[in-house]
């Protein structure tokens, strides 16, 4: 019984150890098992991960042009916001043309339609008043960001400080659009810094109708010229009475206008010669003053002040038959004043006679070669305390605008001049009824302009025009007021000339 008992507890015990072996085999393999699905799922990770890591360094490298080609646009976005800011143009101009400032006023109205942010304020002027704000405002940091002016003030803008090299704001396929002998006017030591409005020839004009009734050939003198002898015969005979055969506008500041349009046929073409030496102390400068003293004593001409305003007038009324300075433009001036007079609304000018116009070109002295007086009017970049270079890119954008295509072919039209910009002339549509004679002598005396010969700089520009506006021109005046004689001016003007540039600078004999 006993022994029956132990064999079922041996039995039991047995099978006990055996049960548990068993489920530690089992339990062995599970986990062994389990280990290896672990590692192959290890394996499968890291092969998972590797091919990962390699499309992530793939997408990186297939994304970097994507990223950089998506981050231009976000900077052409942030530039365009910038850009879109709200921003205001200040210009100031004086009545270019009669319509000048009302179609000014419609273009700024169109720029402002295309570049909704950009706002354009006026400052409207006259031609009496303009160079002395436009000088005090920039003396005062507080210039406009647009000024017309005329090309041989430009030297005083450049020493104050002011003026913009207009390169850096716009793009060389606009500045191209210009004519390269135009934009010399506006071009100091290799910087340009305006954009030409135009080119205008300055001269003579005359009642043409009257001209003819003395047997003068007003035609041939258009087309070939004439001599400083043959002029001073012409106005003496239309000398009569209360009639001066010729007039200039020679009033305050206006004096030095008969020095350089005048000067240009006695051979001063230019205020220095190409080699930079200053022209004004030449013989040639004695030959012209000489000449305008003959004028007033003679008494063809008057030995007093003449403004501006008067020469036209005193022409359509009568009382000159030549008068300077004059332009093409003023044809359309006579037939305006002839239709006026001939409807008799009360707009013609006061006691003034229907008659043709004639654009002459300035007589030749001393065997001097043909020449014309040209200069640039046009619109110059300008900085103050408040610039900023992103504000001048807008400012540039602006004055391109105005300064070509049909905004420019427009201001030409009434001035009865030919754009100095491509876009301008493919704009330009000429009206009707053009006198074909003024055109022709228009059209000859541009081809006799001389552009300024490279290398002047700013302070020869600034030091020539201060030395005219200071010392030649009031000694001018006294000479037309028959206070002081030729030789006593050009005396003058040589010792000044002389102190300002250095004789050794200065064109002693005569010009070639």
């Amino acid at each position: 019984m006993k022994c029956q008992l132990r064999y079922n507890r041996r039995k039991a015990w047995l099978q006990y150890r055996f049960a548990k072996c068993r489920r530690a085999n089992l339990n062995t393999r599970r986990i062994t098992e389990m280990k290896k699905i672990v590692t192959m799922l290890l394996v499968c990770v890291m092969v998972l991960g590797l091919f990962a890591g390699c499309g992530t360094k793939t997408a990186d490298v297939t994304k970097a042009p994507t990223g950089a080609a998506t981050a231009a646009p976000a900077a052409t976005e942030a530039a365009t916001e910038a850009a879109a800011e709200p921003d205001t143009i200040v210009i100031m101009a004086p009545p270019v043309t009669g319509n000048y400032l009302a179609n000014l006023k419609t273009w700024a109205d169109d720029f402002h339609a295309l570049h909704p942010n950009l706002t354009v304020e006026i400052i409207e002027t006259s031609w009496g008043d303009h160079n002395d704000k436009l000088s005090t405002m920039a003396q005062a940091g507080e210039a406009p960001d647009i000024a017309e002016i005329s090309s041989n003030a430009l030297g005083t803008y450049v020493e104050m400080g002011v003026a913009i090299d207009i390169a850096q704001y716009m793009s060389a396929d606009r500045l191209a659009d210009y004519d390269e002998n135009a934009l010399k006017y506006l071009t100091l030591e290799g910087t340009t810094y305006g954009l030409p409005l135009y080119l205008t020839i300055q001269s003579i004009g005359a009642n043409k109708t009257m001209m003819e009734g003395l047997g003068i050939d007003v035609a041939k003198i258009q087309k070939e010229g004439w001599t400083y002898e043959e002029f001073l015969d012409v106005i003496k005979q239309g000398t009569k009475g209360d009639c001066y055969g010729f007039v200039f506008a020679n009033s305050g500041v206006t004096a030095s206008d008969m020095l350089y349009i005048f000067g240009a046929g006695a051979g001063l073409s230019n205020t220095f010669t190409p080699e930079l030496k200053y022209t004004f102390t030449s013989e040639n400068m004695l030959t012209l003053l000489s000449a305008i003293e003959e004028m007033t004593k003679s008494g063809y001409m008057p030995n007093f002040g003449v403004e501006a305003g008067q020469r036209m007038v005193m022409c359509q009324t009568g009382n000159a038959m030549i008068f300077g300075k004059a332009m093409p433009l003023f044809e359309n001036n006579f037939k305006k004043n002839n239709a006026a007079l001939e409807a008799n609304d009360g707009t013609a000018v006061e006691n003034s006679q229907k008659m043709d116009y004639a654009f002459l070109p300035v007589p030749t002295m001393d065997g001097c070669e043909e020449s014309c007086y040209g200069t640039v009017d046009g619109l110059i970049a300008m900085r103050n305390k408040n610039t900023t270079d992103e504000h001048l890119k807008n400012v540039l954008l602006f004055m391109d605008y105005i300064c070509s295509g049909e905004r420019i072919a427009t201001c030409m039209n009434e001035l009865y001049l030919d754009p100095v910009c491509q876009t301008g002339r493919d704009a330009l549509v000429l009206e009707e009824g053009r006198d074909a004679d003024n055109l022709a002598t228009a059209a000859r005396c541009i081809a006799m302009v001389q552009a300024p010969p490279e290398g002047v700089t700013t302070e020869m520009t600034a030091t020539a025009k201060k030395l005219m506006d200071e010392q030649i021109v009031p000694k001018f005046q006294l000479l037309l007021a028959g206070e002081t004689t030729a030789q006593e001016v050009y005396d003058h003007v040589c010792e000044a000339a002389f102190a300002a540039f250095g004789e050794e600078n200065c064109v002693t004999g005569k010009l070639g």
